[in-house]
């Protein structure tokens, strides 16, 4: 196993069992969003200073950043970078809904060399080596090899603010429902983009263009088979103001085909 690969599997499972212990013991109040807010600083505060202690045991040279921080990449390019997501999904935590979960990027040189996303709740591990595949629990993971649009379930993440393209999406979801397609809207985009590297997902649209979202995932995604392109089938690098899609090359041109016309 990779050694750097081996600390994040480490720091993940600790910051893990942080979070577990807070969750079966959280006392929200539904009313009260500025104590909610207060309180789940703390959890991720306490996860992260786990996390980051495990970490600079091994590495005390490298730097370690939260998503929010990931624009001084620029400024670190010649150090190895973790790039940590203490807590994905911090709605649904807080409303006691199982699906949420922490993740860890290593970037060498401003590439994406190591991925590991945690889901505490159901104890799922997914892992990737740049160069070496992605992994459920240790058994290789591959994404969907569906080829129809027919029965295939997309996950979908909304940006907060819809307003200028509002009319596009609602085009997009018809034409998709009208052809089969089931939608989820989970909460946790970082997980969706396991769950579309493990096969469990079919798809995952990204309609909010947060790349601090995505950094551990697109690791995953990418050594287990997919693509990542926009709405019109063009490579994510052409930065696409309508969002991104992430599947198999095969079911992207399905997709592709079907939707395009929005956004042209």
């Amino acid at each position: 196993m990779h050694p750097m690969l081996n600390i994040a599997i480490r720091a993940v499972r600790r910051g893990g069992n942080i979070i577990i212990q807070n969750y079966d013991t959280q006392k929200f109040v539904k009313e009260n969003g500025e104590k909610n807010n207060i309180f789940i600083q703390n959890i991720m505060y306490k996860t992260k200073t786990a996390i980051s202690a495990i970490i600079y045991k091994s590495y005390p040279n490298h730097i370690i950043l939260n998503k929010s921080q990931n624009i001084l990449l620029e400024q670190h390019e010649n150090n190895t970078v973790w790039i940590v997501n203490e807590l994905d999904g911090k709605k649904n935590f807080i409303k006691n809904f199982p699906h949420f979960c922490i993740s860890i990027a290593v970037i060498v040189k401003k590439k994406i060399e190591i991925s590991v996303i945690y889901d505490p709740i159901r104890n799922d591990l997914f892992t990737a080596v740049k160069g070496q595949g992605s992994q459920l629990n240790g058994y290789r993971t591959r994404c969907t090899n569906i080829t129809s649009l027919k029965y295939a379930t997309v996950a979908v993440n909304l940006p907060n603010y819809i307003y200028d393209q509002s009319f596009a999406y609602f085009q997009i979801y018809k034409k998709l429902i009208l052809s089969g397609v089931s939608f989820r809207l989970t909460g946790s985009t970082v997980l969706d983009s396991a769950y579309v590297a493990a096969g469990r997902i079919d798809c995952l649209f990204d309609f909010n263009l947060e790349p601090s979202n995505f950094i551990a995932g697109k690791l995953q995604v990418r050594e287990a088979g997919c693509l990542i392109s926009d709405f019109t089938g063009g490579h994510e690098d052409h930065h696409c103001h309508s969002g991104n899609l992430t599947s198999s090359p095969k079911f992207i041109r399905l997709i592709t085909e079907k939707i395009r016309q929005c956004f042209i």
